[in-house]
């Protein structure tokens, strides 16, 4: 063989050796189903972590996906956080066409390094590495491995690899080692399978993996996805975060912890304020009213503000240190209204809850620091608990929103940690409750009052505009009230109730809306339901997501028009009623004495419902849409 043909072989060989490696991450290599429906799919991921000792970890991320479309961006855009306690090191990316080839490489140099605090935080040592690839032609993939030294075992990375709707899996493992003497406590959620257990001389290896899992199809009024998701946590039973250290495993041992290291000894004030407290309250026998005062004290002396610094992310300044600034985290503002309630001889417990819109419950069999995102109050008193938040300067005593409502939460305290749940608003008490009075004019216009008030879990929804300038306030208005023609002359608020079992807010507000009634031929064409109607829902087949309602509610609408001289007032009455599992609906229509009035209610009962329910609600959903646009005519006299 000649030197020149041996060195074609040779070159050729391994520009197909190269060729080979590069287009692994062919997108034609994806097996059809993974690519179905899915806005990106993982083509392999793995999530290692090292725990050499409470305060040495090493993880290791690596990781490919395929984004397929526009929607599927955000799964290749990259986000690393990190803090005094961890350290981002080693990273390198590279993005991938269609076709497996290399276009382009990054590194940290790349990343954009920015705060991860929010507007209202004062003090986040916490900050974050994020990367988005400028690539605009799909499908294309992203891979990168990046490795991180942590020096706390508090908080380890959950595994959660079917994290999102419309994302495939391909592959995607866990994998975590310590010394074969560590004692740890796992949590499987979604998850049937027992973790693969390795012991080789000095350490233990336990390994999780999921292949080749389907994107799972985003679907209207479906369950938050991290509720489906496969999870698996992993907590120590010995601990360290930021020179604290223990052990627990359970939320009782938790919460005795919590309270020995984070909360005792912070709740001293200075002698002036606790003479001041006492003079307060001094005329007060009753000690949740004594509560309430306090409450109102702390609220116009206070206001939030974020911060997270070191442990301070768990735990909260001293209240001493409240009461001189005048403000304070979630942490430190619970701390600080417990610190006053102590003066007066009240207990109280600093509860965690996972806070947000959607219900989340802490894992009830499963203590960890992970739970929660945000700090509330529980006052026990003799058949009358009280839950106060304490972030907020306006909320009324002893109400929860929304945020907080009908979910577990943990009560940290000297004793230890209880399990305990926020009240819940049923369909019923969530009330928004609409009356209005109008007349309608020659011309068509229509003029008159419309009165709301809210309740329960509707409380918020207008409630916060009171507290706006009065152009804010009409801006609000007119977005809520998008309605042609329509003008404000008046906009007026009422705090009516603060009994925190029946908390009422009322808006009133003097309405003009010009060609409300519309002439066709000889009959005076209306809309007798204009505030308040349901949006569509898109139809769904064969769906596989359960039909979650998050929160349950209750509409009545009661408008009574004063008709103008010249119609018929004999027209059919509306009586419209629809019934299902999930809502009730009412719609009646009727005139009397000139006066048309229109009685709309509607309900849905919030809820978990089968999957093959949603067509059924889908119907009643379309019918409650058609019924609130409806059109009444009302014939002229000749």
């Amino acid at each position: 063989m000649s030197r020149k043909l041996w060195l074609i072989l040779v070159l050729t060989g391994g520009i197909h050796i190269g060729l080979i490696a590069q287009n692994m991450y062919a997108v034609s290599l994806i097996k059809t189903h993974l690519k179905e429906r899915a806005d990106a799919t993982v083509r392999n991921e793995r999530l290692e972590i090292d725990m050499n000792s409470v305060n040495d970890m090493t993880i290791r991320i690596t990781r490919a996906v395929t984004v397929h479309n526009r929607s599927g961006d955000e799964h290749g855009h990259i986000e690393l956080y990190y803090n005094k306690s961890r350290k981002i090191r080693n990273l390198k990316g590279e993005i991938f066409n269609e076709f497996g080839i290399p276009i382009g490489k990054f590194s940290l140099k790349d990343f954009r390094d920015r705060s991860a605090s929010s507007q209202s935080s004062l003090y986040d040592d916490t900050r974050v590495k994020d990367y988005s690839p400028a690539v605009y032609d799909y499908p294309y993939t992203v891979v990168y491995s990046v490795e991180i030294k942590q020096n706390q075992n508090l908080l380890i990375p959950s595994w959660v690899p079917d994290y999102a709707y419309d994302v495939a899996i391909e592959r995607s493992s866990y994998v975590f080692t310590c010394r074969p003497t560590d004692k740890i406590r796992i949590h499987q959620q979604n998850y049937e399978a027992k973790a693969v257990v390795e012991e080789v001389g000095k350490t233990k290896t336990y390994t999780w993996e999921v292949t080749d899992i389907a994107a799972s199809r985003s679907e209207p009024y479906s369950a938050p996805r991290d509720l489906r998701a496969a999870r698996v946590r992993i907590v120590p039973e010995n601990i360290q975060y930021f020179k604290k250290t223990g052990h627990f495993k359970n939320w009782d041992e938790f919460g005795k912890w919590t309270y020995d290291n984070l909360l005792a000894d912070k709740r001293e004030v200075p002698e002036e304020t606790i003479r001041y407290v006492q003079e307060l309250t001094k005329d007060i026998n009753l000690p949740k009213e004594k509560a309430k005062r306090l409450y109102k004290y702390m609220q116009d002396k206070t206001r939030y503000i974020s911060i997270q610094v070191g442990i301070g992310g768990i735990e909260p300044f001293p209240a001493e240190t409240v009461d001189r600034l005048g403000y304070g985290d979630c942490k430190a503002l619970v701390n600080y209204m417990q610190s006053l309630l102590d003066i007066v001889d009240i207990p109280s417990y600093y509860c965690i809850v996972e806070a947000g819109t959607y219900k989340r419950d802490v894992t009830a069999d499963f203590a960890n620091a992970a739970d929660g995102n945000h700090i509330i109050l529980c006052i026990p008193f003799e058949n009358d608990t009280t839950w106060l938040e304490c972030t907020n300067q306006k909320i009324p005593f002893g109400f929860l929103s929304d945020f907080t409502d009908d979910r577990l939460v943990i009560a940290c305290s000297a004793e230890g940690g209880k399990i305990l749940r926020t009240p819940k608003f049923c369909d019923t008490e969530s009330l928004q409750y609409r009356e209005g009075h109008f007349k309608i004019l020659e011309d068509g216009s229509l003029e008159g009052r419309l009165t709301t008030t809210f309740k329960g879990g509707q409380f918020d929804n207008h409630y916060y505009n009171t507290f706006l300038s009065p152009q804010d306030q009409m801006r609000n208005v007119k977005n809520w009230y998008d309605i042609d023609n329509i003008s404000f002359q008046k906009v007026d608020y009422e705090l009516i109730s603060e009994d925190k079992d029946s908390v009422t807010f009322c808006e009133s507000l003097d309405i003009t809306i010009k060609n409300y009634v519309v002439k066709s031929g000889t009959y005076a064409v209306l809309h007798p339901n204009i505030f308040n109607q349901a949006p569509s829902i898109p139809a769904t087949r064969n769906r596989t997501n359960d039909l979650y309602i998050n929160r349950g509610y209750t509409d009545i609408d009661i408008l009574h028009y004063t008709l103008p001289e010249g119609l018929d007032t004999s027209s059919m009455p509306v009586n419209k009623r629809l019934e299902t599992e999930m809502g009730t609906y009412e719609l009646r229509i009727s005139i009397s004495n000139g006066i048309l009035t229109s009685r709309r209610m509607m309900q849905l009962r919030g809820g978990t419902y089968p999957s093959e329910k949603y067509e059924e609600f889908y119907q009643f959903m379309n019918e409650v849409y058609s019924a609130d646009r409806g059109k009444y005519h009302l014939s002229t006299k000749l």
